[in-house]
C-alpha cells in the first residue's frame, strides 16, 4: 500500500513544478489532480491511524497554501484558478478569517510526529515562497526545539559517499582513465566533451555517437596507451518527443552492442539529466548538484532498479525537512524514478545491461539546468499525470560531466588484460632516430591522404559484397529465416532528397514483405534507415531515423503486428550502397533495411 509519504512528496512535485515557472494547460484538470491527491493524502492518514482532526487539519492548510501559490503564479491567471479554488470545492465557502500561520502553529504542536514533520516542511516552503517575513520566522524559532530534537541524522557513510563522489582522489596512476560517453544522447549532447580531460589529466573524456566508433577507440587505446578504460552513458529526461522514441534509440543501441565484437567488458557509469531544484550556484549557475556514485563492488551482478532506489534513498537522508531545495530534490527525484519505471525505461535500460558486455558500475542523477527548450518524454507525462508542465527556458546549458573519483582504482580499472599496458623502458634520446621518426611520420601522412580518398570508393565495394551475401542469404530464406535481411533499396528510390514520405512507387516493395513477415507473428525485426552524403551529419541521422520510423509505422499499419516487434536505428550517409557522386547513387543510398533479429536477441 503507498504510504502518506508518497502522497504528499507528489504534492510537493506539484508545488515544484508551480516554482519552475510551471505552465497550466487546463485549470480545470489541475484541480481533479490536487483534488485526488489531498484525499489519497488523508486516506493514507487514516490508515496509518493519525488522529483525524490533525490530519484533516493538515489538508485543509494544504488547500489554502496551494490556491494562495497557484493565485500569485504568474503564468497563470489569478481570476482563472479562484473558480478552481479547492477550498471552495472541499468547505464551500470562503473562510476570510482563515490564517494559514495559525493553522500551521497549531499544527506543529499536534501530538503526532508525523504530523509535525509534514507541517514542518510545509512551512520550509511557505517561507521559501513568502519570504523570511516575522510570522513564519517567529513561528520557525518557536519549534527549532522540538524539530532540533526529532531530526534526522545523516549516516556518516551516507555523507562520506557523497563527498567522495564529488572530489577526486589525490592519488592518480601515471596513465589516465578514459571515459567514453556512449548513447543516443552522446553524439548530439556531448560533442564538446571530445578529448576533454580533467585539470589534472587523470580523466580523458571520449564521445563515441555509434558503436563502432567505440570498437576503433578501444582497440586505439589498446595498441598505443597504457590506460583504464570505462563508459559513462547519459540520459536526458526532455531529450527526445516522447517516451517511445527515447525506448527505441536505447534498444537500437543495445542491439548494436548485443552484435559488436567489443573485446571485453566495460564497466558503464548510467547517468540521468534533469531538473529537479531550484538550488544553482551563482558563481557557476551550470554547475550541477549530483546524488549516486559508482558502486564499490564492480564484480558483483548490478540492477538498475537497486541502484535508483539506492539513490532515492541518499535523498531521503539529505531530506531533513530544513532545506528547501533537499525537499524539492528528494520530491522530484522520486517522481522523476516513478516515470522511469511506468513507461518501463528502466527496464528497457536493464536488459541492455543484461545483453551486452556494458558491465553496470553505477547509477547518478544531475540537478541541473533552468529547463529545456521544449516539452519531451518527461515533460509530457507530468503534464498528463499532474495536470502541470515545467517552465520551459530560452536555451539549454552546456550539459556537464560527472567527477569520477578515484579513490579506489581498482572499483574502476577491471577491464580485462586487453586494457593493461606496460610502459617501454627509458631511451637515450638518438639524433638518427629523431630523423627516422620524421621520415615515419611523412610517410604516414602521405598513405593517410590516399587512403581518404579511396574510402568512399572501398566503403562502397565493401557494402556491395555485403548486399550479395545478404541477397543470397534472402534467397534461402525458407530454411534459415532468422539470417535474412529484406532491403528496400532496389531500382526505385523511396523518398526524395531530405524528405522522409515514401514515394508512391516504393510501397510496392514494402508490400512484397508483408507476407513475408506475416508468417513470422513472434520476430523482432530491427530497421535501418540510411541517407545519402548531401547534408549536414547531424541532419542525416535525424532524417535516417524518421525514415525508418516511416517504415516502421508503414509496416505495423499493414501487417498487424505490434509496435514493439519493430526497433529502429538510423545509419546517416555512413554505409552506402553506391558513390553519392550521381543522383541515381545517392538515390539508391536513401534506403531502408529490415533485418530479423536473432532468436537468442528476441
Amino acid at each position: 500500500m503507498v504510504n502518506s509519504g508518497t502522497f504528499f512528496g507528489r504534492l510537493i512535485s506539484i508545488d515544484t513544478l508551480i516554482s519552475f515557472d510551471g505552465v497550466v494547460p487546463s485549470p480545470a484538470d489541475l484541480q481533479l489532480k490536487l483534488i485526488s491527491l489531498i484525499e489519497q493524502f488523508n486516506k493514507a492518514l487514516y490508515t496509518e491511524n493519525q488522529i483525524s482532526s490533525e490530519s484533516e487539519s493538515l489538508c485543509r492548510a494544504l488547500c489554502f497554501y496551494f490556491d494562495k501559490r497557484l493565485t500569485t503564479n504568474k503564468n497563470n491567471s489569478p481570476l482563472s484558478w479562484q473558480k478552481y479554488s479547492l477550498k471552495y470545492y472541499f468547505y464551500g465557502y470562503s473562510d476570510e478569517k482563515f490564517c494559514l500561520s495559525d493553522q500551521l502553529e497549531t499544527l506543529l504542536g499536534a501530538s503526532s510526529l508525523v504530523i509535525f514533520h509534514y507541517t514542518w516542511k510545509l512551512l520550509t516552503l511557505l517561507i521559501q515562497s513568502e519570504g523570511e517575513i516575522d510570522s513564519l520566522l517567529v513561528l520557525r524559532a518557536g519549534y527549532q526545539e522540538r524539530y532540533s530534537s526529532q531530526a534526522r541524522i545523516p549516516s556518516l557513510s551516507s555523507i562520506e559517499e557523497t563527498s567522495s563522489w564529488a572530489t577526486h582522489h589525490s592519488v592518480v596512476s601515471h596513465a589516465p582513465l578514459y571515459v567514453f560517453i556512449i548513447g543516443p544522447f552522446a553524439a548530439k549532447w556531448f560533442s564538446q566533451n571530445h578529448l576533454s580531460s580533467t585539470g589534472d589529466n587523470s580523466i580523458v573524456w571520449m564521445v563515441s555517437g555509434y558503436p563502432n566508433d567505440l570498437v576503433n577507440q578501444l582497440t586505439h587505446l589498446d595498441t598505443n596507451h597504457h590506460a583504464a578504460a570505462m563508459t559513462f552513458f547519459p540520459v536526458l529526461s526532455d531529450g527526445f518527443e516522447n517516451s517511445i522514441t527515447m525506448i527505441e534509440e536505447i534498444r537500437a543501441w543495445q542491439f548494436a552492442l548485443s552484435t559488436t565484437a567489443l573485446p571485453a567488458q566495460l564497466p558503464c557509469l548510467l547517468g540521468f539529466y534533469t531538473r529537479l531544484s531550484l538550488q544553482r550556484y551563482s558563481h557557476d549557475p551550470d554547475r550541477a548538484i549530483w546524488s549516486g556514485k559508482l558502486t564499490p563492488l564492480p564484480n558483483s551482478h548490478l540492477n538498475v532498479e537497486t541502484l535508483i532506489a539506492n539513490l532515492i534513498s541518499e535523498l531521503e537522508v539529505h531530506d531533513d525537512g530544513n532545506d528547501f531545495y533537499a525537499i524539492q530534490r528528494h520530491a522530484m527525484g522520486s517522481t522523476f524514478v516513478a516515470w522511469l519505471a511506468e513507461v518501463q525505461i528502466m527496464n528497457v535500460l536493464q536488459k541492455m545491461f543484461d545483453n551486452t558486455k556494458l558491465h553496470l558500475a553505477g547509477v547518478t542523477l544531475a540537478d541541473h539546468g533552468v529547463g529545456f527548450t521544449r516539452h519531451g518524454a518527461w515533460s509530457s507525462w507530468l503534464g498528463e499525470k499532474y495536470g502541470i508542465l515545467p517552465g520551459l527556458s530560452k536555451s539549454i546549458a552546456m550539459l556537464p560531466l560527472p567527477m569520477i573519483p578515484l579513490a579506489l582504482p581498482e572499483q574502476i580499472s577491471i577491464v580485462k588484460p586487453e586494457y593493461e599496458f606496460t610502459s617501454a623502458p627509458p631511451t637515450i634520446p638518438n639524433r638518427r632516430l629523431q630523423i627516422a621518426v620524421l621520415m615515419t611520420f611523412c610517410i604516414c601522412l602521405i598513405t593517410g591522404l590516399y587512403w581518404f580518398s579511396m574510402r568512399d570508393q572501398d566503403g562502397v565495394h565493401t557494402q556491395q559484397s555485403l548486399n550479395a551475401l545478404l541477397k543470397n542469404l534472402l534467397e534461402d530464406n525458407d530454411t534459415n529465416i532468422d539470417e535474412a535481411l529484406f532491403s528496400l533499396s532496389g531500382t526505385a528510390p523511396l523518398f526524395e532528397n531530405g524528405s522522409s514520405i515514401l514515394m508512391p512507387e516504393s510501397e510496392r516493395e514494402l508490400a512484397e514483405l508483408v507476407p513475408k513477415m506475416m508468417l513470422l507473428p513472434q520476430q523482432t525485426f530491427l530497421i535501418i534507415g540510411h541517407s545519402d552524403s548531401t547534408g549536414s551529419a547531424v541532419v542525416n541521422q535525424r532524417l535516417s531515423i524518421k525514415r525508418a520510423r516511416v517504415i516502421q509505422e508503414w509496416l505495423i499499419d499493414h501487417t498487424g503486428l505490434p509496435a514493439n516487434q519493430f526497433i529502429i536505428e538510423g545509419a546517416s550517409d555512413s554505409r552506402p550502397l553506391t558513390s553519392n557522386t550521381t543522383k541515381e547513387g545517392r538515390a539508391q543510398n536513401r534506403r531502408v533495411e529490415i533485418i530479423p533479429l536473432s532468436t537468442q536477441y528476441n
